[in-house]
């Protein structure tokens, strides 16, 4: 069954937000027999996985655990749902029910169904996970027979679907749900098993026990970790790996030297979230200022080149989520002025500080800095704070900030999640409760129906709201994710909506 839904954008995984792990294992199940003659991939990414225990790992790292794990539902590249572990679906007064594909067993051996389906859900309600938000409305769920399972939930199961296309459709043998070493040995239904995870070097083999073995064309994936950006591209250059990540000002680089360079629009944004718990942030009129301060067209242009399209809301023109013409309001614009006046009126003339915590990479301090100039013109002092990655994400998760900039997800799993997430009281990254008043009836509105048409008006209000009250986390540019690779790589592509896209892939021998 396929739901249609407005075309999404790519996946940013060039910035990888994650910790250094050292540990090492194994998949279990038999492993294909392969090695580097016979076409692995052999790829640069950007940071360590935090986890690949789809309940803890970064949204950024869907790449990897989706490797391991198959989810209920399958995401396409144009943003519509197709069958994953679910074979179908129907929508039902009250939820969803699912019907599942028949001959799948979990790498250690454990049958797929609707028990398994079951017993996934309900540790993740039960139990704390990474996307435990994304269930809130998950009353029970049902078996209805060893192939059919149902969801019965509390609001409109709209949304749903994108949420098991994602980790918490992720399922994992019942037998390994309390398991914390999932990391390094995974027990999931994916096409890969995982053999090595030892500090900045992870290992996949295709599984020979894969239920569509036939699709899979690659047969293993080498990652190795550069952090440093210029070392990443020097390396894919002399031959050392077959593929590797870019930042945005490295695509013409890559392109003078000979190499490949496939690139997609992202479903995500770089922006600012600030924490209305701590410092000034509390008062309207000050994030309503500081979003004045923020020339959004020159940062693109400085920073990104191409790579970065400048908008003061967080969807790309291509989703059903964006609001045509908001960009334009007094709110979205670049007025230093009236910035100046704003924090006067907010009792702040001659400004305040603030610490902005940014990651180590270097795009991410670059970042800071250009935003620690622009709002330097406006009166704000902004103290920078570059961070090790465990440090910023642990930081982030926590709510230990006053502000920080990074990279944020928006459509993935859906665009409601991000409502959810960023400005509803619980919110993963909302700490101090930013509320609105009427965004949670709007945002009841636009999650009660699969219609685009019923979900769009009151979507759209709920941005323009946001923007008009000063929103707690502050847009500069929605990406553009590039990869660099050698001639050798066949059918590379970007990943929309972060989703892994890797077994497809061929490499000719070297």
């Amino acid at each position: 069954m396929r739901t249609p839904l407005a075309r999404l954008c790519g996946a940013l995984l060039t910035l990888l937000l994650a910790v250094t792990v050292a540990a090492c294992g194994g998949g279990g199940g038999t492993r294909a027999s392969s090695s580097a003659a016979e076409g692995r991939l052999s790829i640069g990414a950007a940071a360590v996985p935090a986890s690949l225990d789809p309940r803890k790992s970064a949204p950024y790292e869907a790449l990897w655990v989706g490797l391991l794990y198959d989810a209920l539902v399958t995401r396409t590249e144009d943003g519509s749902y197709q069958p994953g572990l679910a074979e179908s679906w129907t929508f039902t007064p009250d939820g969803l029910e699912l019907t599942l594909r028949t001959g799948v067993t979990f790498q250690d051996g454990a049958p797929f169904d609707a028990a398994a389906v079951k017993a996934n859900l309900d540790y993740s309600t039960t139990h704390s996970a990474n996307f435990s938000n994304q269930l809130t409305s998950l009353e029970a769920v049902e078996v209805v027979d060893p192939t059919h399972v149902r969801l019965r939930m509390s609001d409109s199961p709209a949304p749903m679907l994108g949420v098991l296309a994602g980790e918490a459709g992720m399922m994992i043998s019942p037998a390994a749900l309390s398991r914390e070493d999932l990391s390094t040995n995974p027990a999931g239904t994916g096409a890969y098993t995982l053999d090595r995870f030892v500090g900045t070097e992870l290992e996949f083999t295709a599984w020979d026990g894969y239920w569509n073995r036939a699709a899979v064309t690659l047969p293993g994936v080498d990652v190795t970790v550069l952090i440093d950006e210029t070392a990443r591209l020097r390396a894919l250059r002399s031959g050392q790996m077959d593929a590797a990540f870019l930042t945005a000002e490295q695509v013409d680089e890559a392109r003078t030297a000979g190499l490949q360079v496939t690139s997609s629009a992202t479903a995500d944004f770089w922006g600012v979230i600030v924490n209305i718990g701590q410092s000034e942030f509390a008062d309207p009129r000050v994030r309503q200022a500081m979003m004045l301060g923020l020339d959004r067209p020159a940062i693109a242009r400085n920073l990104f080149g191409d790579g970065c399209v400048p908008s003061a809301q967080p969807f790309r023109p291509d989703d059903w989520a964006y609001v045509p013409g908001l960009d334009d309001l007094p709110a979205a614009q670049y007025d230093p002025a009236r910035a100046r006046q704003l924090l006067a009126e907010a009792g702040l003339p001659n400004g305040f500080a603030f610490e902005l915590q940014t990651g180590a990479m270097q795009s991410y301090v670059r970042t800071a800095e250009v935003l620690q100039a622009q709002w330097a013109e406006i009166g704000i002092t902004v103290n920078l704070r570059p961070m090790e990655n465990v440090q910023f994400v642990t930081a982030r998760r926590n709510g230990e900030f006053e502000a920080t900039v990074s990279v944020y997800q928006t459509a993935r799993p859906d665009p409601s999640e991000f409502v959810k997430t960023f400005y509803v009281p619980g919110g993963l990254f909302n700490p101090s409760g930013y509320e609105l008043p009427g965004l949670a009836e709007l945002l009841v509105q636009s999650s009660s129906s699969p219609d685009l048409a019923v979900r769009t008006p009151p979507m759209h209000q709920i941005m323009t709201d946001v923007l008009n009250d000063g929103p707690p986390v502050m847009p500069i540019c929605t990406r553009t994710t590039s990869y660099a690779y050698r001639d050798n790589v066949h059918g590379l592509s970007v990943a929309p909506l972060f989703d892994s896209n890797l077994s497809r892939v061929s490499v000719d021998p070297r």
